[in-house]
């Protein structure tokens, strides 16, 4: 049996990336990589030349089976996402759940993480957090889930968001919870990255005339904790 490795990548600034993660890309047999033509950028900027194939959400399925036979017969593979932690929002959790029932070794590489950073930074309470990966794409059902964390949450709560329904989302939480802070972060780690911590309305305001661009990490405690 051989080693499954969960690399954890930058999600931004290439300087984030850790010697431990560079030697295990290095020393694998084989990286998967939900697009290669995306991570064959850091692979160059890091001299790697591993193998490199492809595993994403349209072809998880069909090829896990083969990859477990590799880590059987063959040699130790290095998962990575596009960015940030393997498995988080990603479809690395199918390969790894596989190999786990396989009694297949993982071992997780540490590093950036998208979700970790914006908390950490954000002024929210930090002992306990939810993670509610990105919202629902229809209103009613965006409106839905956040009755049900009203009644239900009792933590920090953090969602990936879309530019595409960031104001609409924006509004629903300030009907649902009111006038309770709220941690945005945009494009974390990058040249233009931006940190707002504001009123849903404030922050409403600050998108009358701008247009949401990148993504982002939305953060707030239903009961109005921490933040301003």
């Amino acid at each position: 049996m051989h080693t499954l490795y969960v690399v954890a990548t930058p999600i931004g600034n290439l300087e984030d990336m850790t010697f431990r993660a560079v030697r295990t890309l290095k020393e694998v047999s084989l990286v998967l990589a939900e697009d290669t033509r995306h991570s064959r950028l850091l692979m160059d900027h890091y001299d790697i030349h591993t193998p490199m194939e492809s595993y994403h959400d349209f072809n998880k399925e069909e090829v896990t089976p083969k990859y477990v036979e590799y880590l059987k017969n063959e040699g130790d593979i290095a998962i990575v996402s596009d960015a940030g932690t393997p498995g988080i929002a990603d479809p690395a959790f199918n390969l790894v759940r596989e190999c786990v029932r396989e009694g297949i070794e993982v071992r997780s590489i540490p590093g950036a993480c998208a979700m970790i950073n914006a908390l950490v930074s954000s002024g929210l309470p930090t002992d306990r957090f939810r993670f509610e990966n990105f919202s629902p794409k229809k209103s009613a059902q965006r409106l839905h889930l956040l009755e049900k964390l009203k009644e239900s949450a009792d933590s920090t709560l953090i969602f990936y968001a879309s530019p595409h329904n960031l104001v609409k989302f924006l509004d629903e939480i300030r009907q649902v919870f009111g006038e309770i802070p709220i941690a945005l972060m945009r494009e974390l780690t990058k040249k233009f990255e931006e940190h707002l911590v504001d009123t849903p309305t404030k922050l409403l305001e600050h998108y009358k005339n701008r247009e949401p661009k990148g993504e982002y990490v939305l953060l707030f405690h239903p009961q109005g904790k921490g933040g301003l």
